[in-house]
């Protein structure tokens, strides 16, 4: 059987490897890896692992000879197997947290069976882990005793002791001291109970569930110091991520039928996060879009509430269509986390439509924006699970709301007999809306992304006000901004991304945009696709997160023609 080789060194020539056990020639194994005649040493503990593994325990290397004389390099190894071995007995000391039957039963190494030193190794690391599961997290467990019993066969008696360790509880978690992150919310982070056993304690869990949240840029390895009345304090260090940061998107639209010259669009965003060290935000964003219209979003939330696993949240959003109307929407969000990046949601919201000159004007037959309340309920589900929150590789995110409300309006209409009558009206509306992406990692730094967002609005009536918009930067690229209006809107998106660093990529991106529009005053209803296509990228510098997009659709009469958005993301 021919050896393995790999590429040597100049004039070194290919090792040609054999093997003599006990005085006889013997084929090589497949399972030992050759390489070059210089590492000969290597070579030899990987033949003992090997023959130690068949139960050989006391296996041993004679000699070994390397003749360099030739064009190729010959190596001959000497060894003996030694008598293969069993595990006559097999005894665990010091147990006494753990019921002995339970080690037991975690063993593959048992009585009569082959001696297999890896096993053990593994079988003692299963120990360890009970241990921790049982709240002593510094056990520790060795090799007490290995005495051979001569017999035929021989058997090897096995003796494993065990030093359990103080039962430790937790009496605090500490961060650095400069840190904003309070101990408690620390300690929530990262799934441990201050006064509790430290039972399952595993720091390698700690420190990955903790880098899954954006309030922290770097988590070291958690250190456990023991003090005399077996309490432990957990000392965790972590580079805490910026308090908050300022983004500006800036975009610009070309001459279209309806401008005659192109026009500049954008948004403020100012964003304030880890409140008082307990991971409380706030935001406060302004956006200004085609046409005179301005929208402002204001929101205040806390994910910890008193310390538990639930989530509330405010948000104020103001919306002004130039004269045609204004809206208010007022809603209070919770969500209760179930682990494993799922919660569920409630939410409560009241909306307020108040027309404007524009839109108190008679357009078929009645007024064109009704002045209209309305009360929304709902429930939803939210799923999170990336491996990190920023520039993901892997993972998804999923976010569906479903809610529903009676709306109250007032206009003014125009009868059968050409008179203007005011009247009011009260019906039910439902409205569904979804969220999703899926990361895939492709090759070595590249990630394939799919997702889609969706609205969905069931309504006896419709109106203007009523209708979700679709198009620009952040729903269907390649379009103005809220180019399109229905009450069925949807967008599926496919990206490709160049990651370049943990912050930062490129990305090709194709987007796929539908949406139905019913019949509104004296319109007839309309649906259709619209796909859009184009580049970007977003790039982490000293100064902030730059990114920019440049995207298309079939509908444009040249490059020249496409969207073009910049953005800049400072850290405060």
């Amino acid at each position: 059987m021919c050896a393995q080789t790999s590429a040597l060194r100049p004039g070194e020539g290919v090792g040609q490897w054999r093997l003599v056990l006990d005085g006889k020639r013997a084929e090589w194994p497949d399972t030992v890896a050759t390489t070059s005649p210089r590492r000969v040493q290597a070579v030899g503990r990987r033949l003992l692992r090997h023959l130690r593994r068949k139960g050989h325990y006391y296996a041993a290397l004679d000699s070994v000879s390397v003749d360099t004389s030739g064009a190729r390099s010959k190596v001959r190894f000497y060894a003996r197997r030694g008598p293969r071995v069993r595990v006559g007995a097999l005894r665990l000391e010091g147990d006494s947290a753990v019921p002995a039957t339970d080690l037991r039963t975690l063993m593959k190494t048992d009585e009569g069976a082959l001696l297999r030193p890896d096993q053990l190794e593994a079988d003692i690391q299963r120990l360890l882990d009970r241990y921790e599961e049982a709240g002593h997290p510094l056990a520790q467990i060795r090799v007490a005793e290995t005495r051979l019993v001569k017999g035929n066969p021989p058997t090897l008696r096995v003796g494993l002791r065990i030093d359990e360790g103080p039962a430790l509880w937790l009496r605090r978690v500490e961060g650095p001291d400069d840190a904003r992150t309070t101990p408690e919310l620390l300690a929530h982070l990262a799934g441990v109970e201050e006064g509790q056993s430290l039972r399952g304690y595993d720091p390698d869990v700690i420190r990955r569930r903790l880098q899954e949240h954006d309030l922290f840029d770097k988590v070291g390895p958690p250190q456990l110091r023991v003090v005399d009345d077996g309490g432990a304090v957990l000392r965790i260090p972590i580079d805490e991520a910026s308090p908050g940061a300022f983004d500006a998107v800036l975009g610009y639209l070309p001459p279209s039928r309806a401008r005659d010259s192109g026009q500049l669009v954008g948004s403020g965003h100012l964003l304030l996060k880890h409140l008082f060290g307990g991971g409380r935000t706030a935001e406060f964003t302004l956006d200004r879009r085609p046409g005179q219209t301005s929208i402002v979003n204001v929101s205040i939330a806390d994910p910890y509430l008193l310390g538990l696993p639930l989530r509330v949240a405010g948000r104020f959003r103001g919306e002004q269509r130039d004269s045609t109307y204004g809206k208010r929407i007022y809603e209070l969000e919770g969500g209760y986390r179930l682990g494993n990046g799922l919660e569920l949601t409630a939410t409560l919201s009241r909306e307020s439509v108040r027309p404007g000159p524009t839109g108190t004007q008679i357009r078929g037959a009645q007024q064109q924006i009704p002045r209209a309340t309305t009360l929304f309920y709902g429930v939803g589900v939210r799923y999170r699970q990336l491996d990190r929150s920023q520039n993901p590789r892997r993972g998804l995110s999923l976010n569906v709301q479903l809610s529903r409300g009676r709306k109250e309006r007032r206009l003014r209409r125009v009868s059968a007999s050409g008179d203007t009558t005011r009247v009011a009206d009260s019906f039910r509306q439902e409205r569904l809306h979804g969220r999703a992406r899926a990361y895939l990692p492709l090759f070595d730094r590249q990630v394939f992304v799919v997702g889609g967002d969706g609205s969905v609005l069931r309504s006896r009536d419709h109106d203007r006000s009523d209708l979700f918009r679709l198009g620009g930067a952040t729903s269907l690229r390649g379009y103005d901004e809220d180019r399109f209006l229905g009450n069925v809107v949807a967008r599926g998106l496919f990206e490709y991304r160049l990651q370049l660093d943990r912050a930062s990529y490129a990305h090709a991106f194709f987007d796929l945009g539908y949406a139905a529009r019913p019949a509104l005053d004296a319109a007839t209803g309309t649906e259709g696709w619209h796909p859009g296509y184009g580049l970007g990228m977003k790039l982490q510098t000293a100064l902030g997160r730059i990114s920019a997009t440049y995207a298309l659709n079939p509908g444009v009469q040249s490059p020249a023609d496409g969207r073009v958005h910049l953005g800049l993301s400072v850290g405060l």
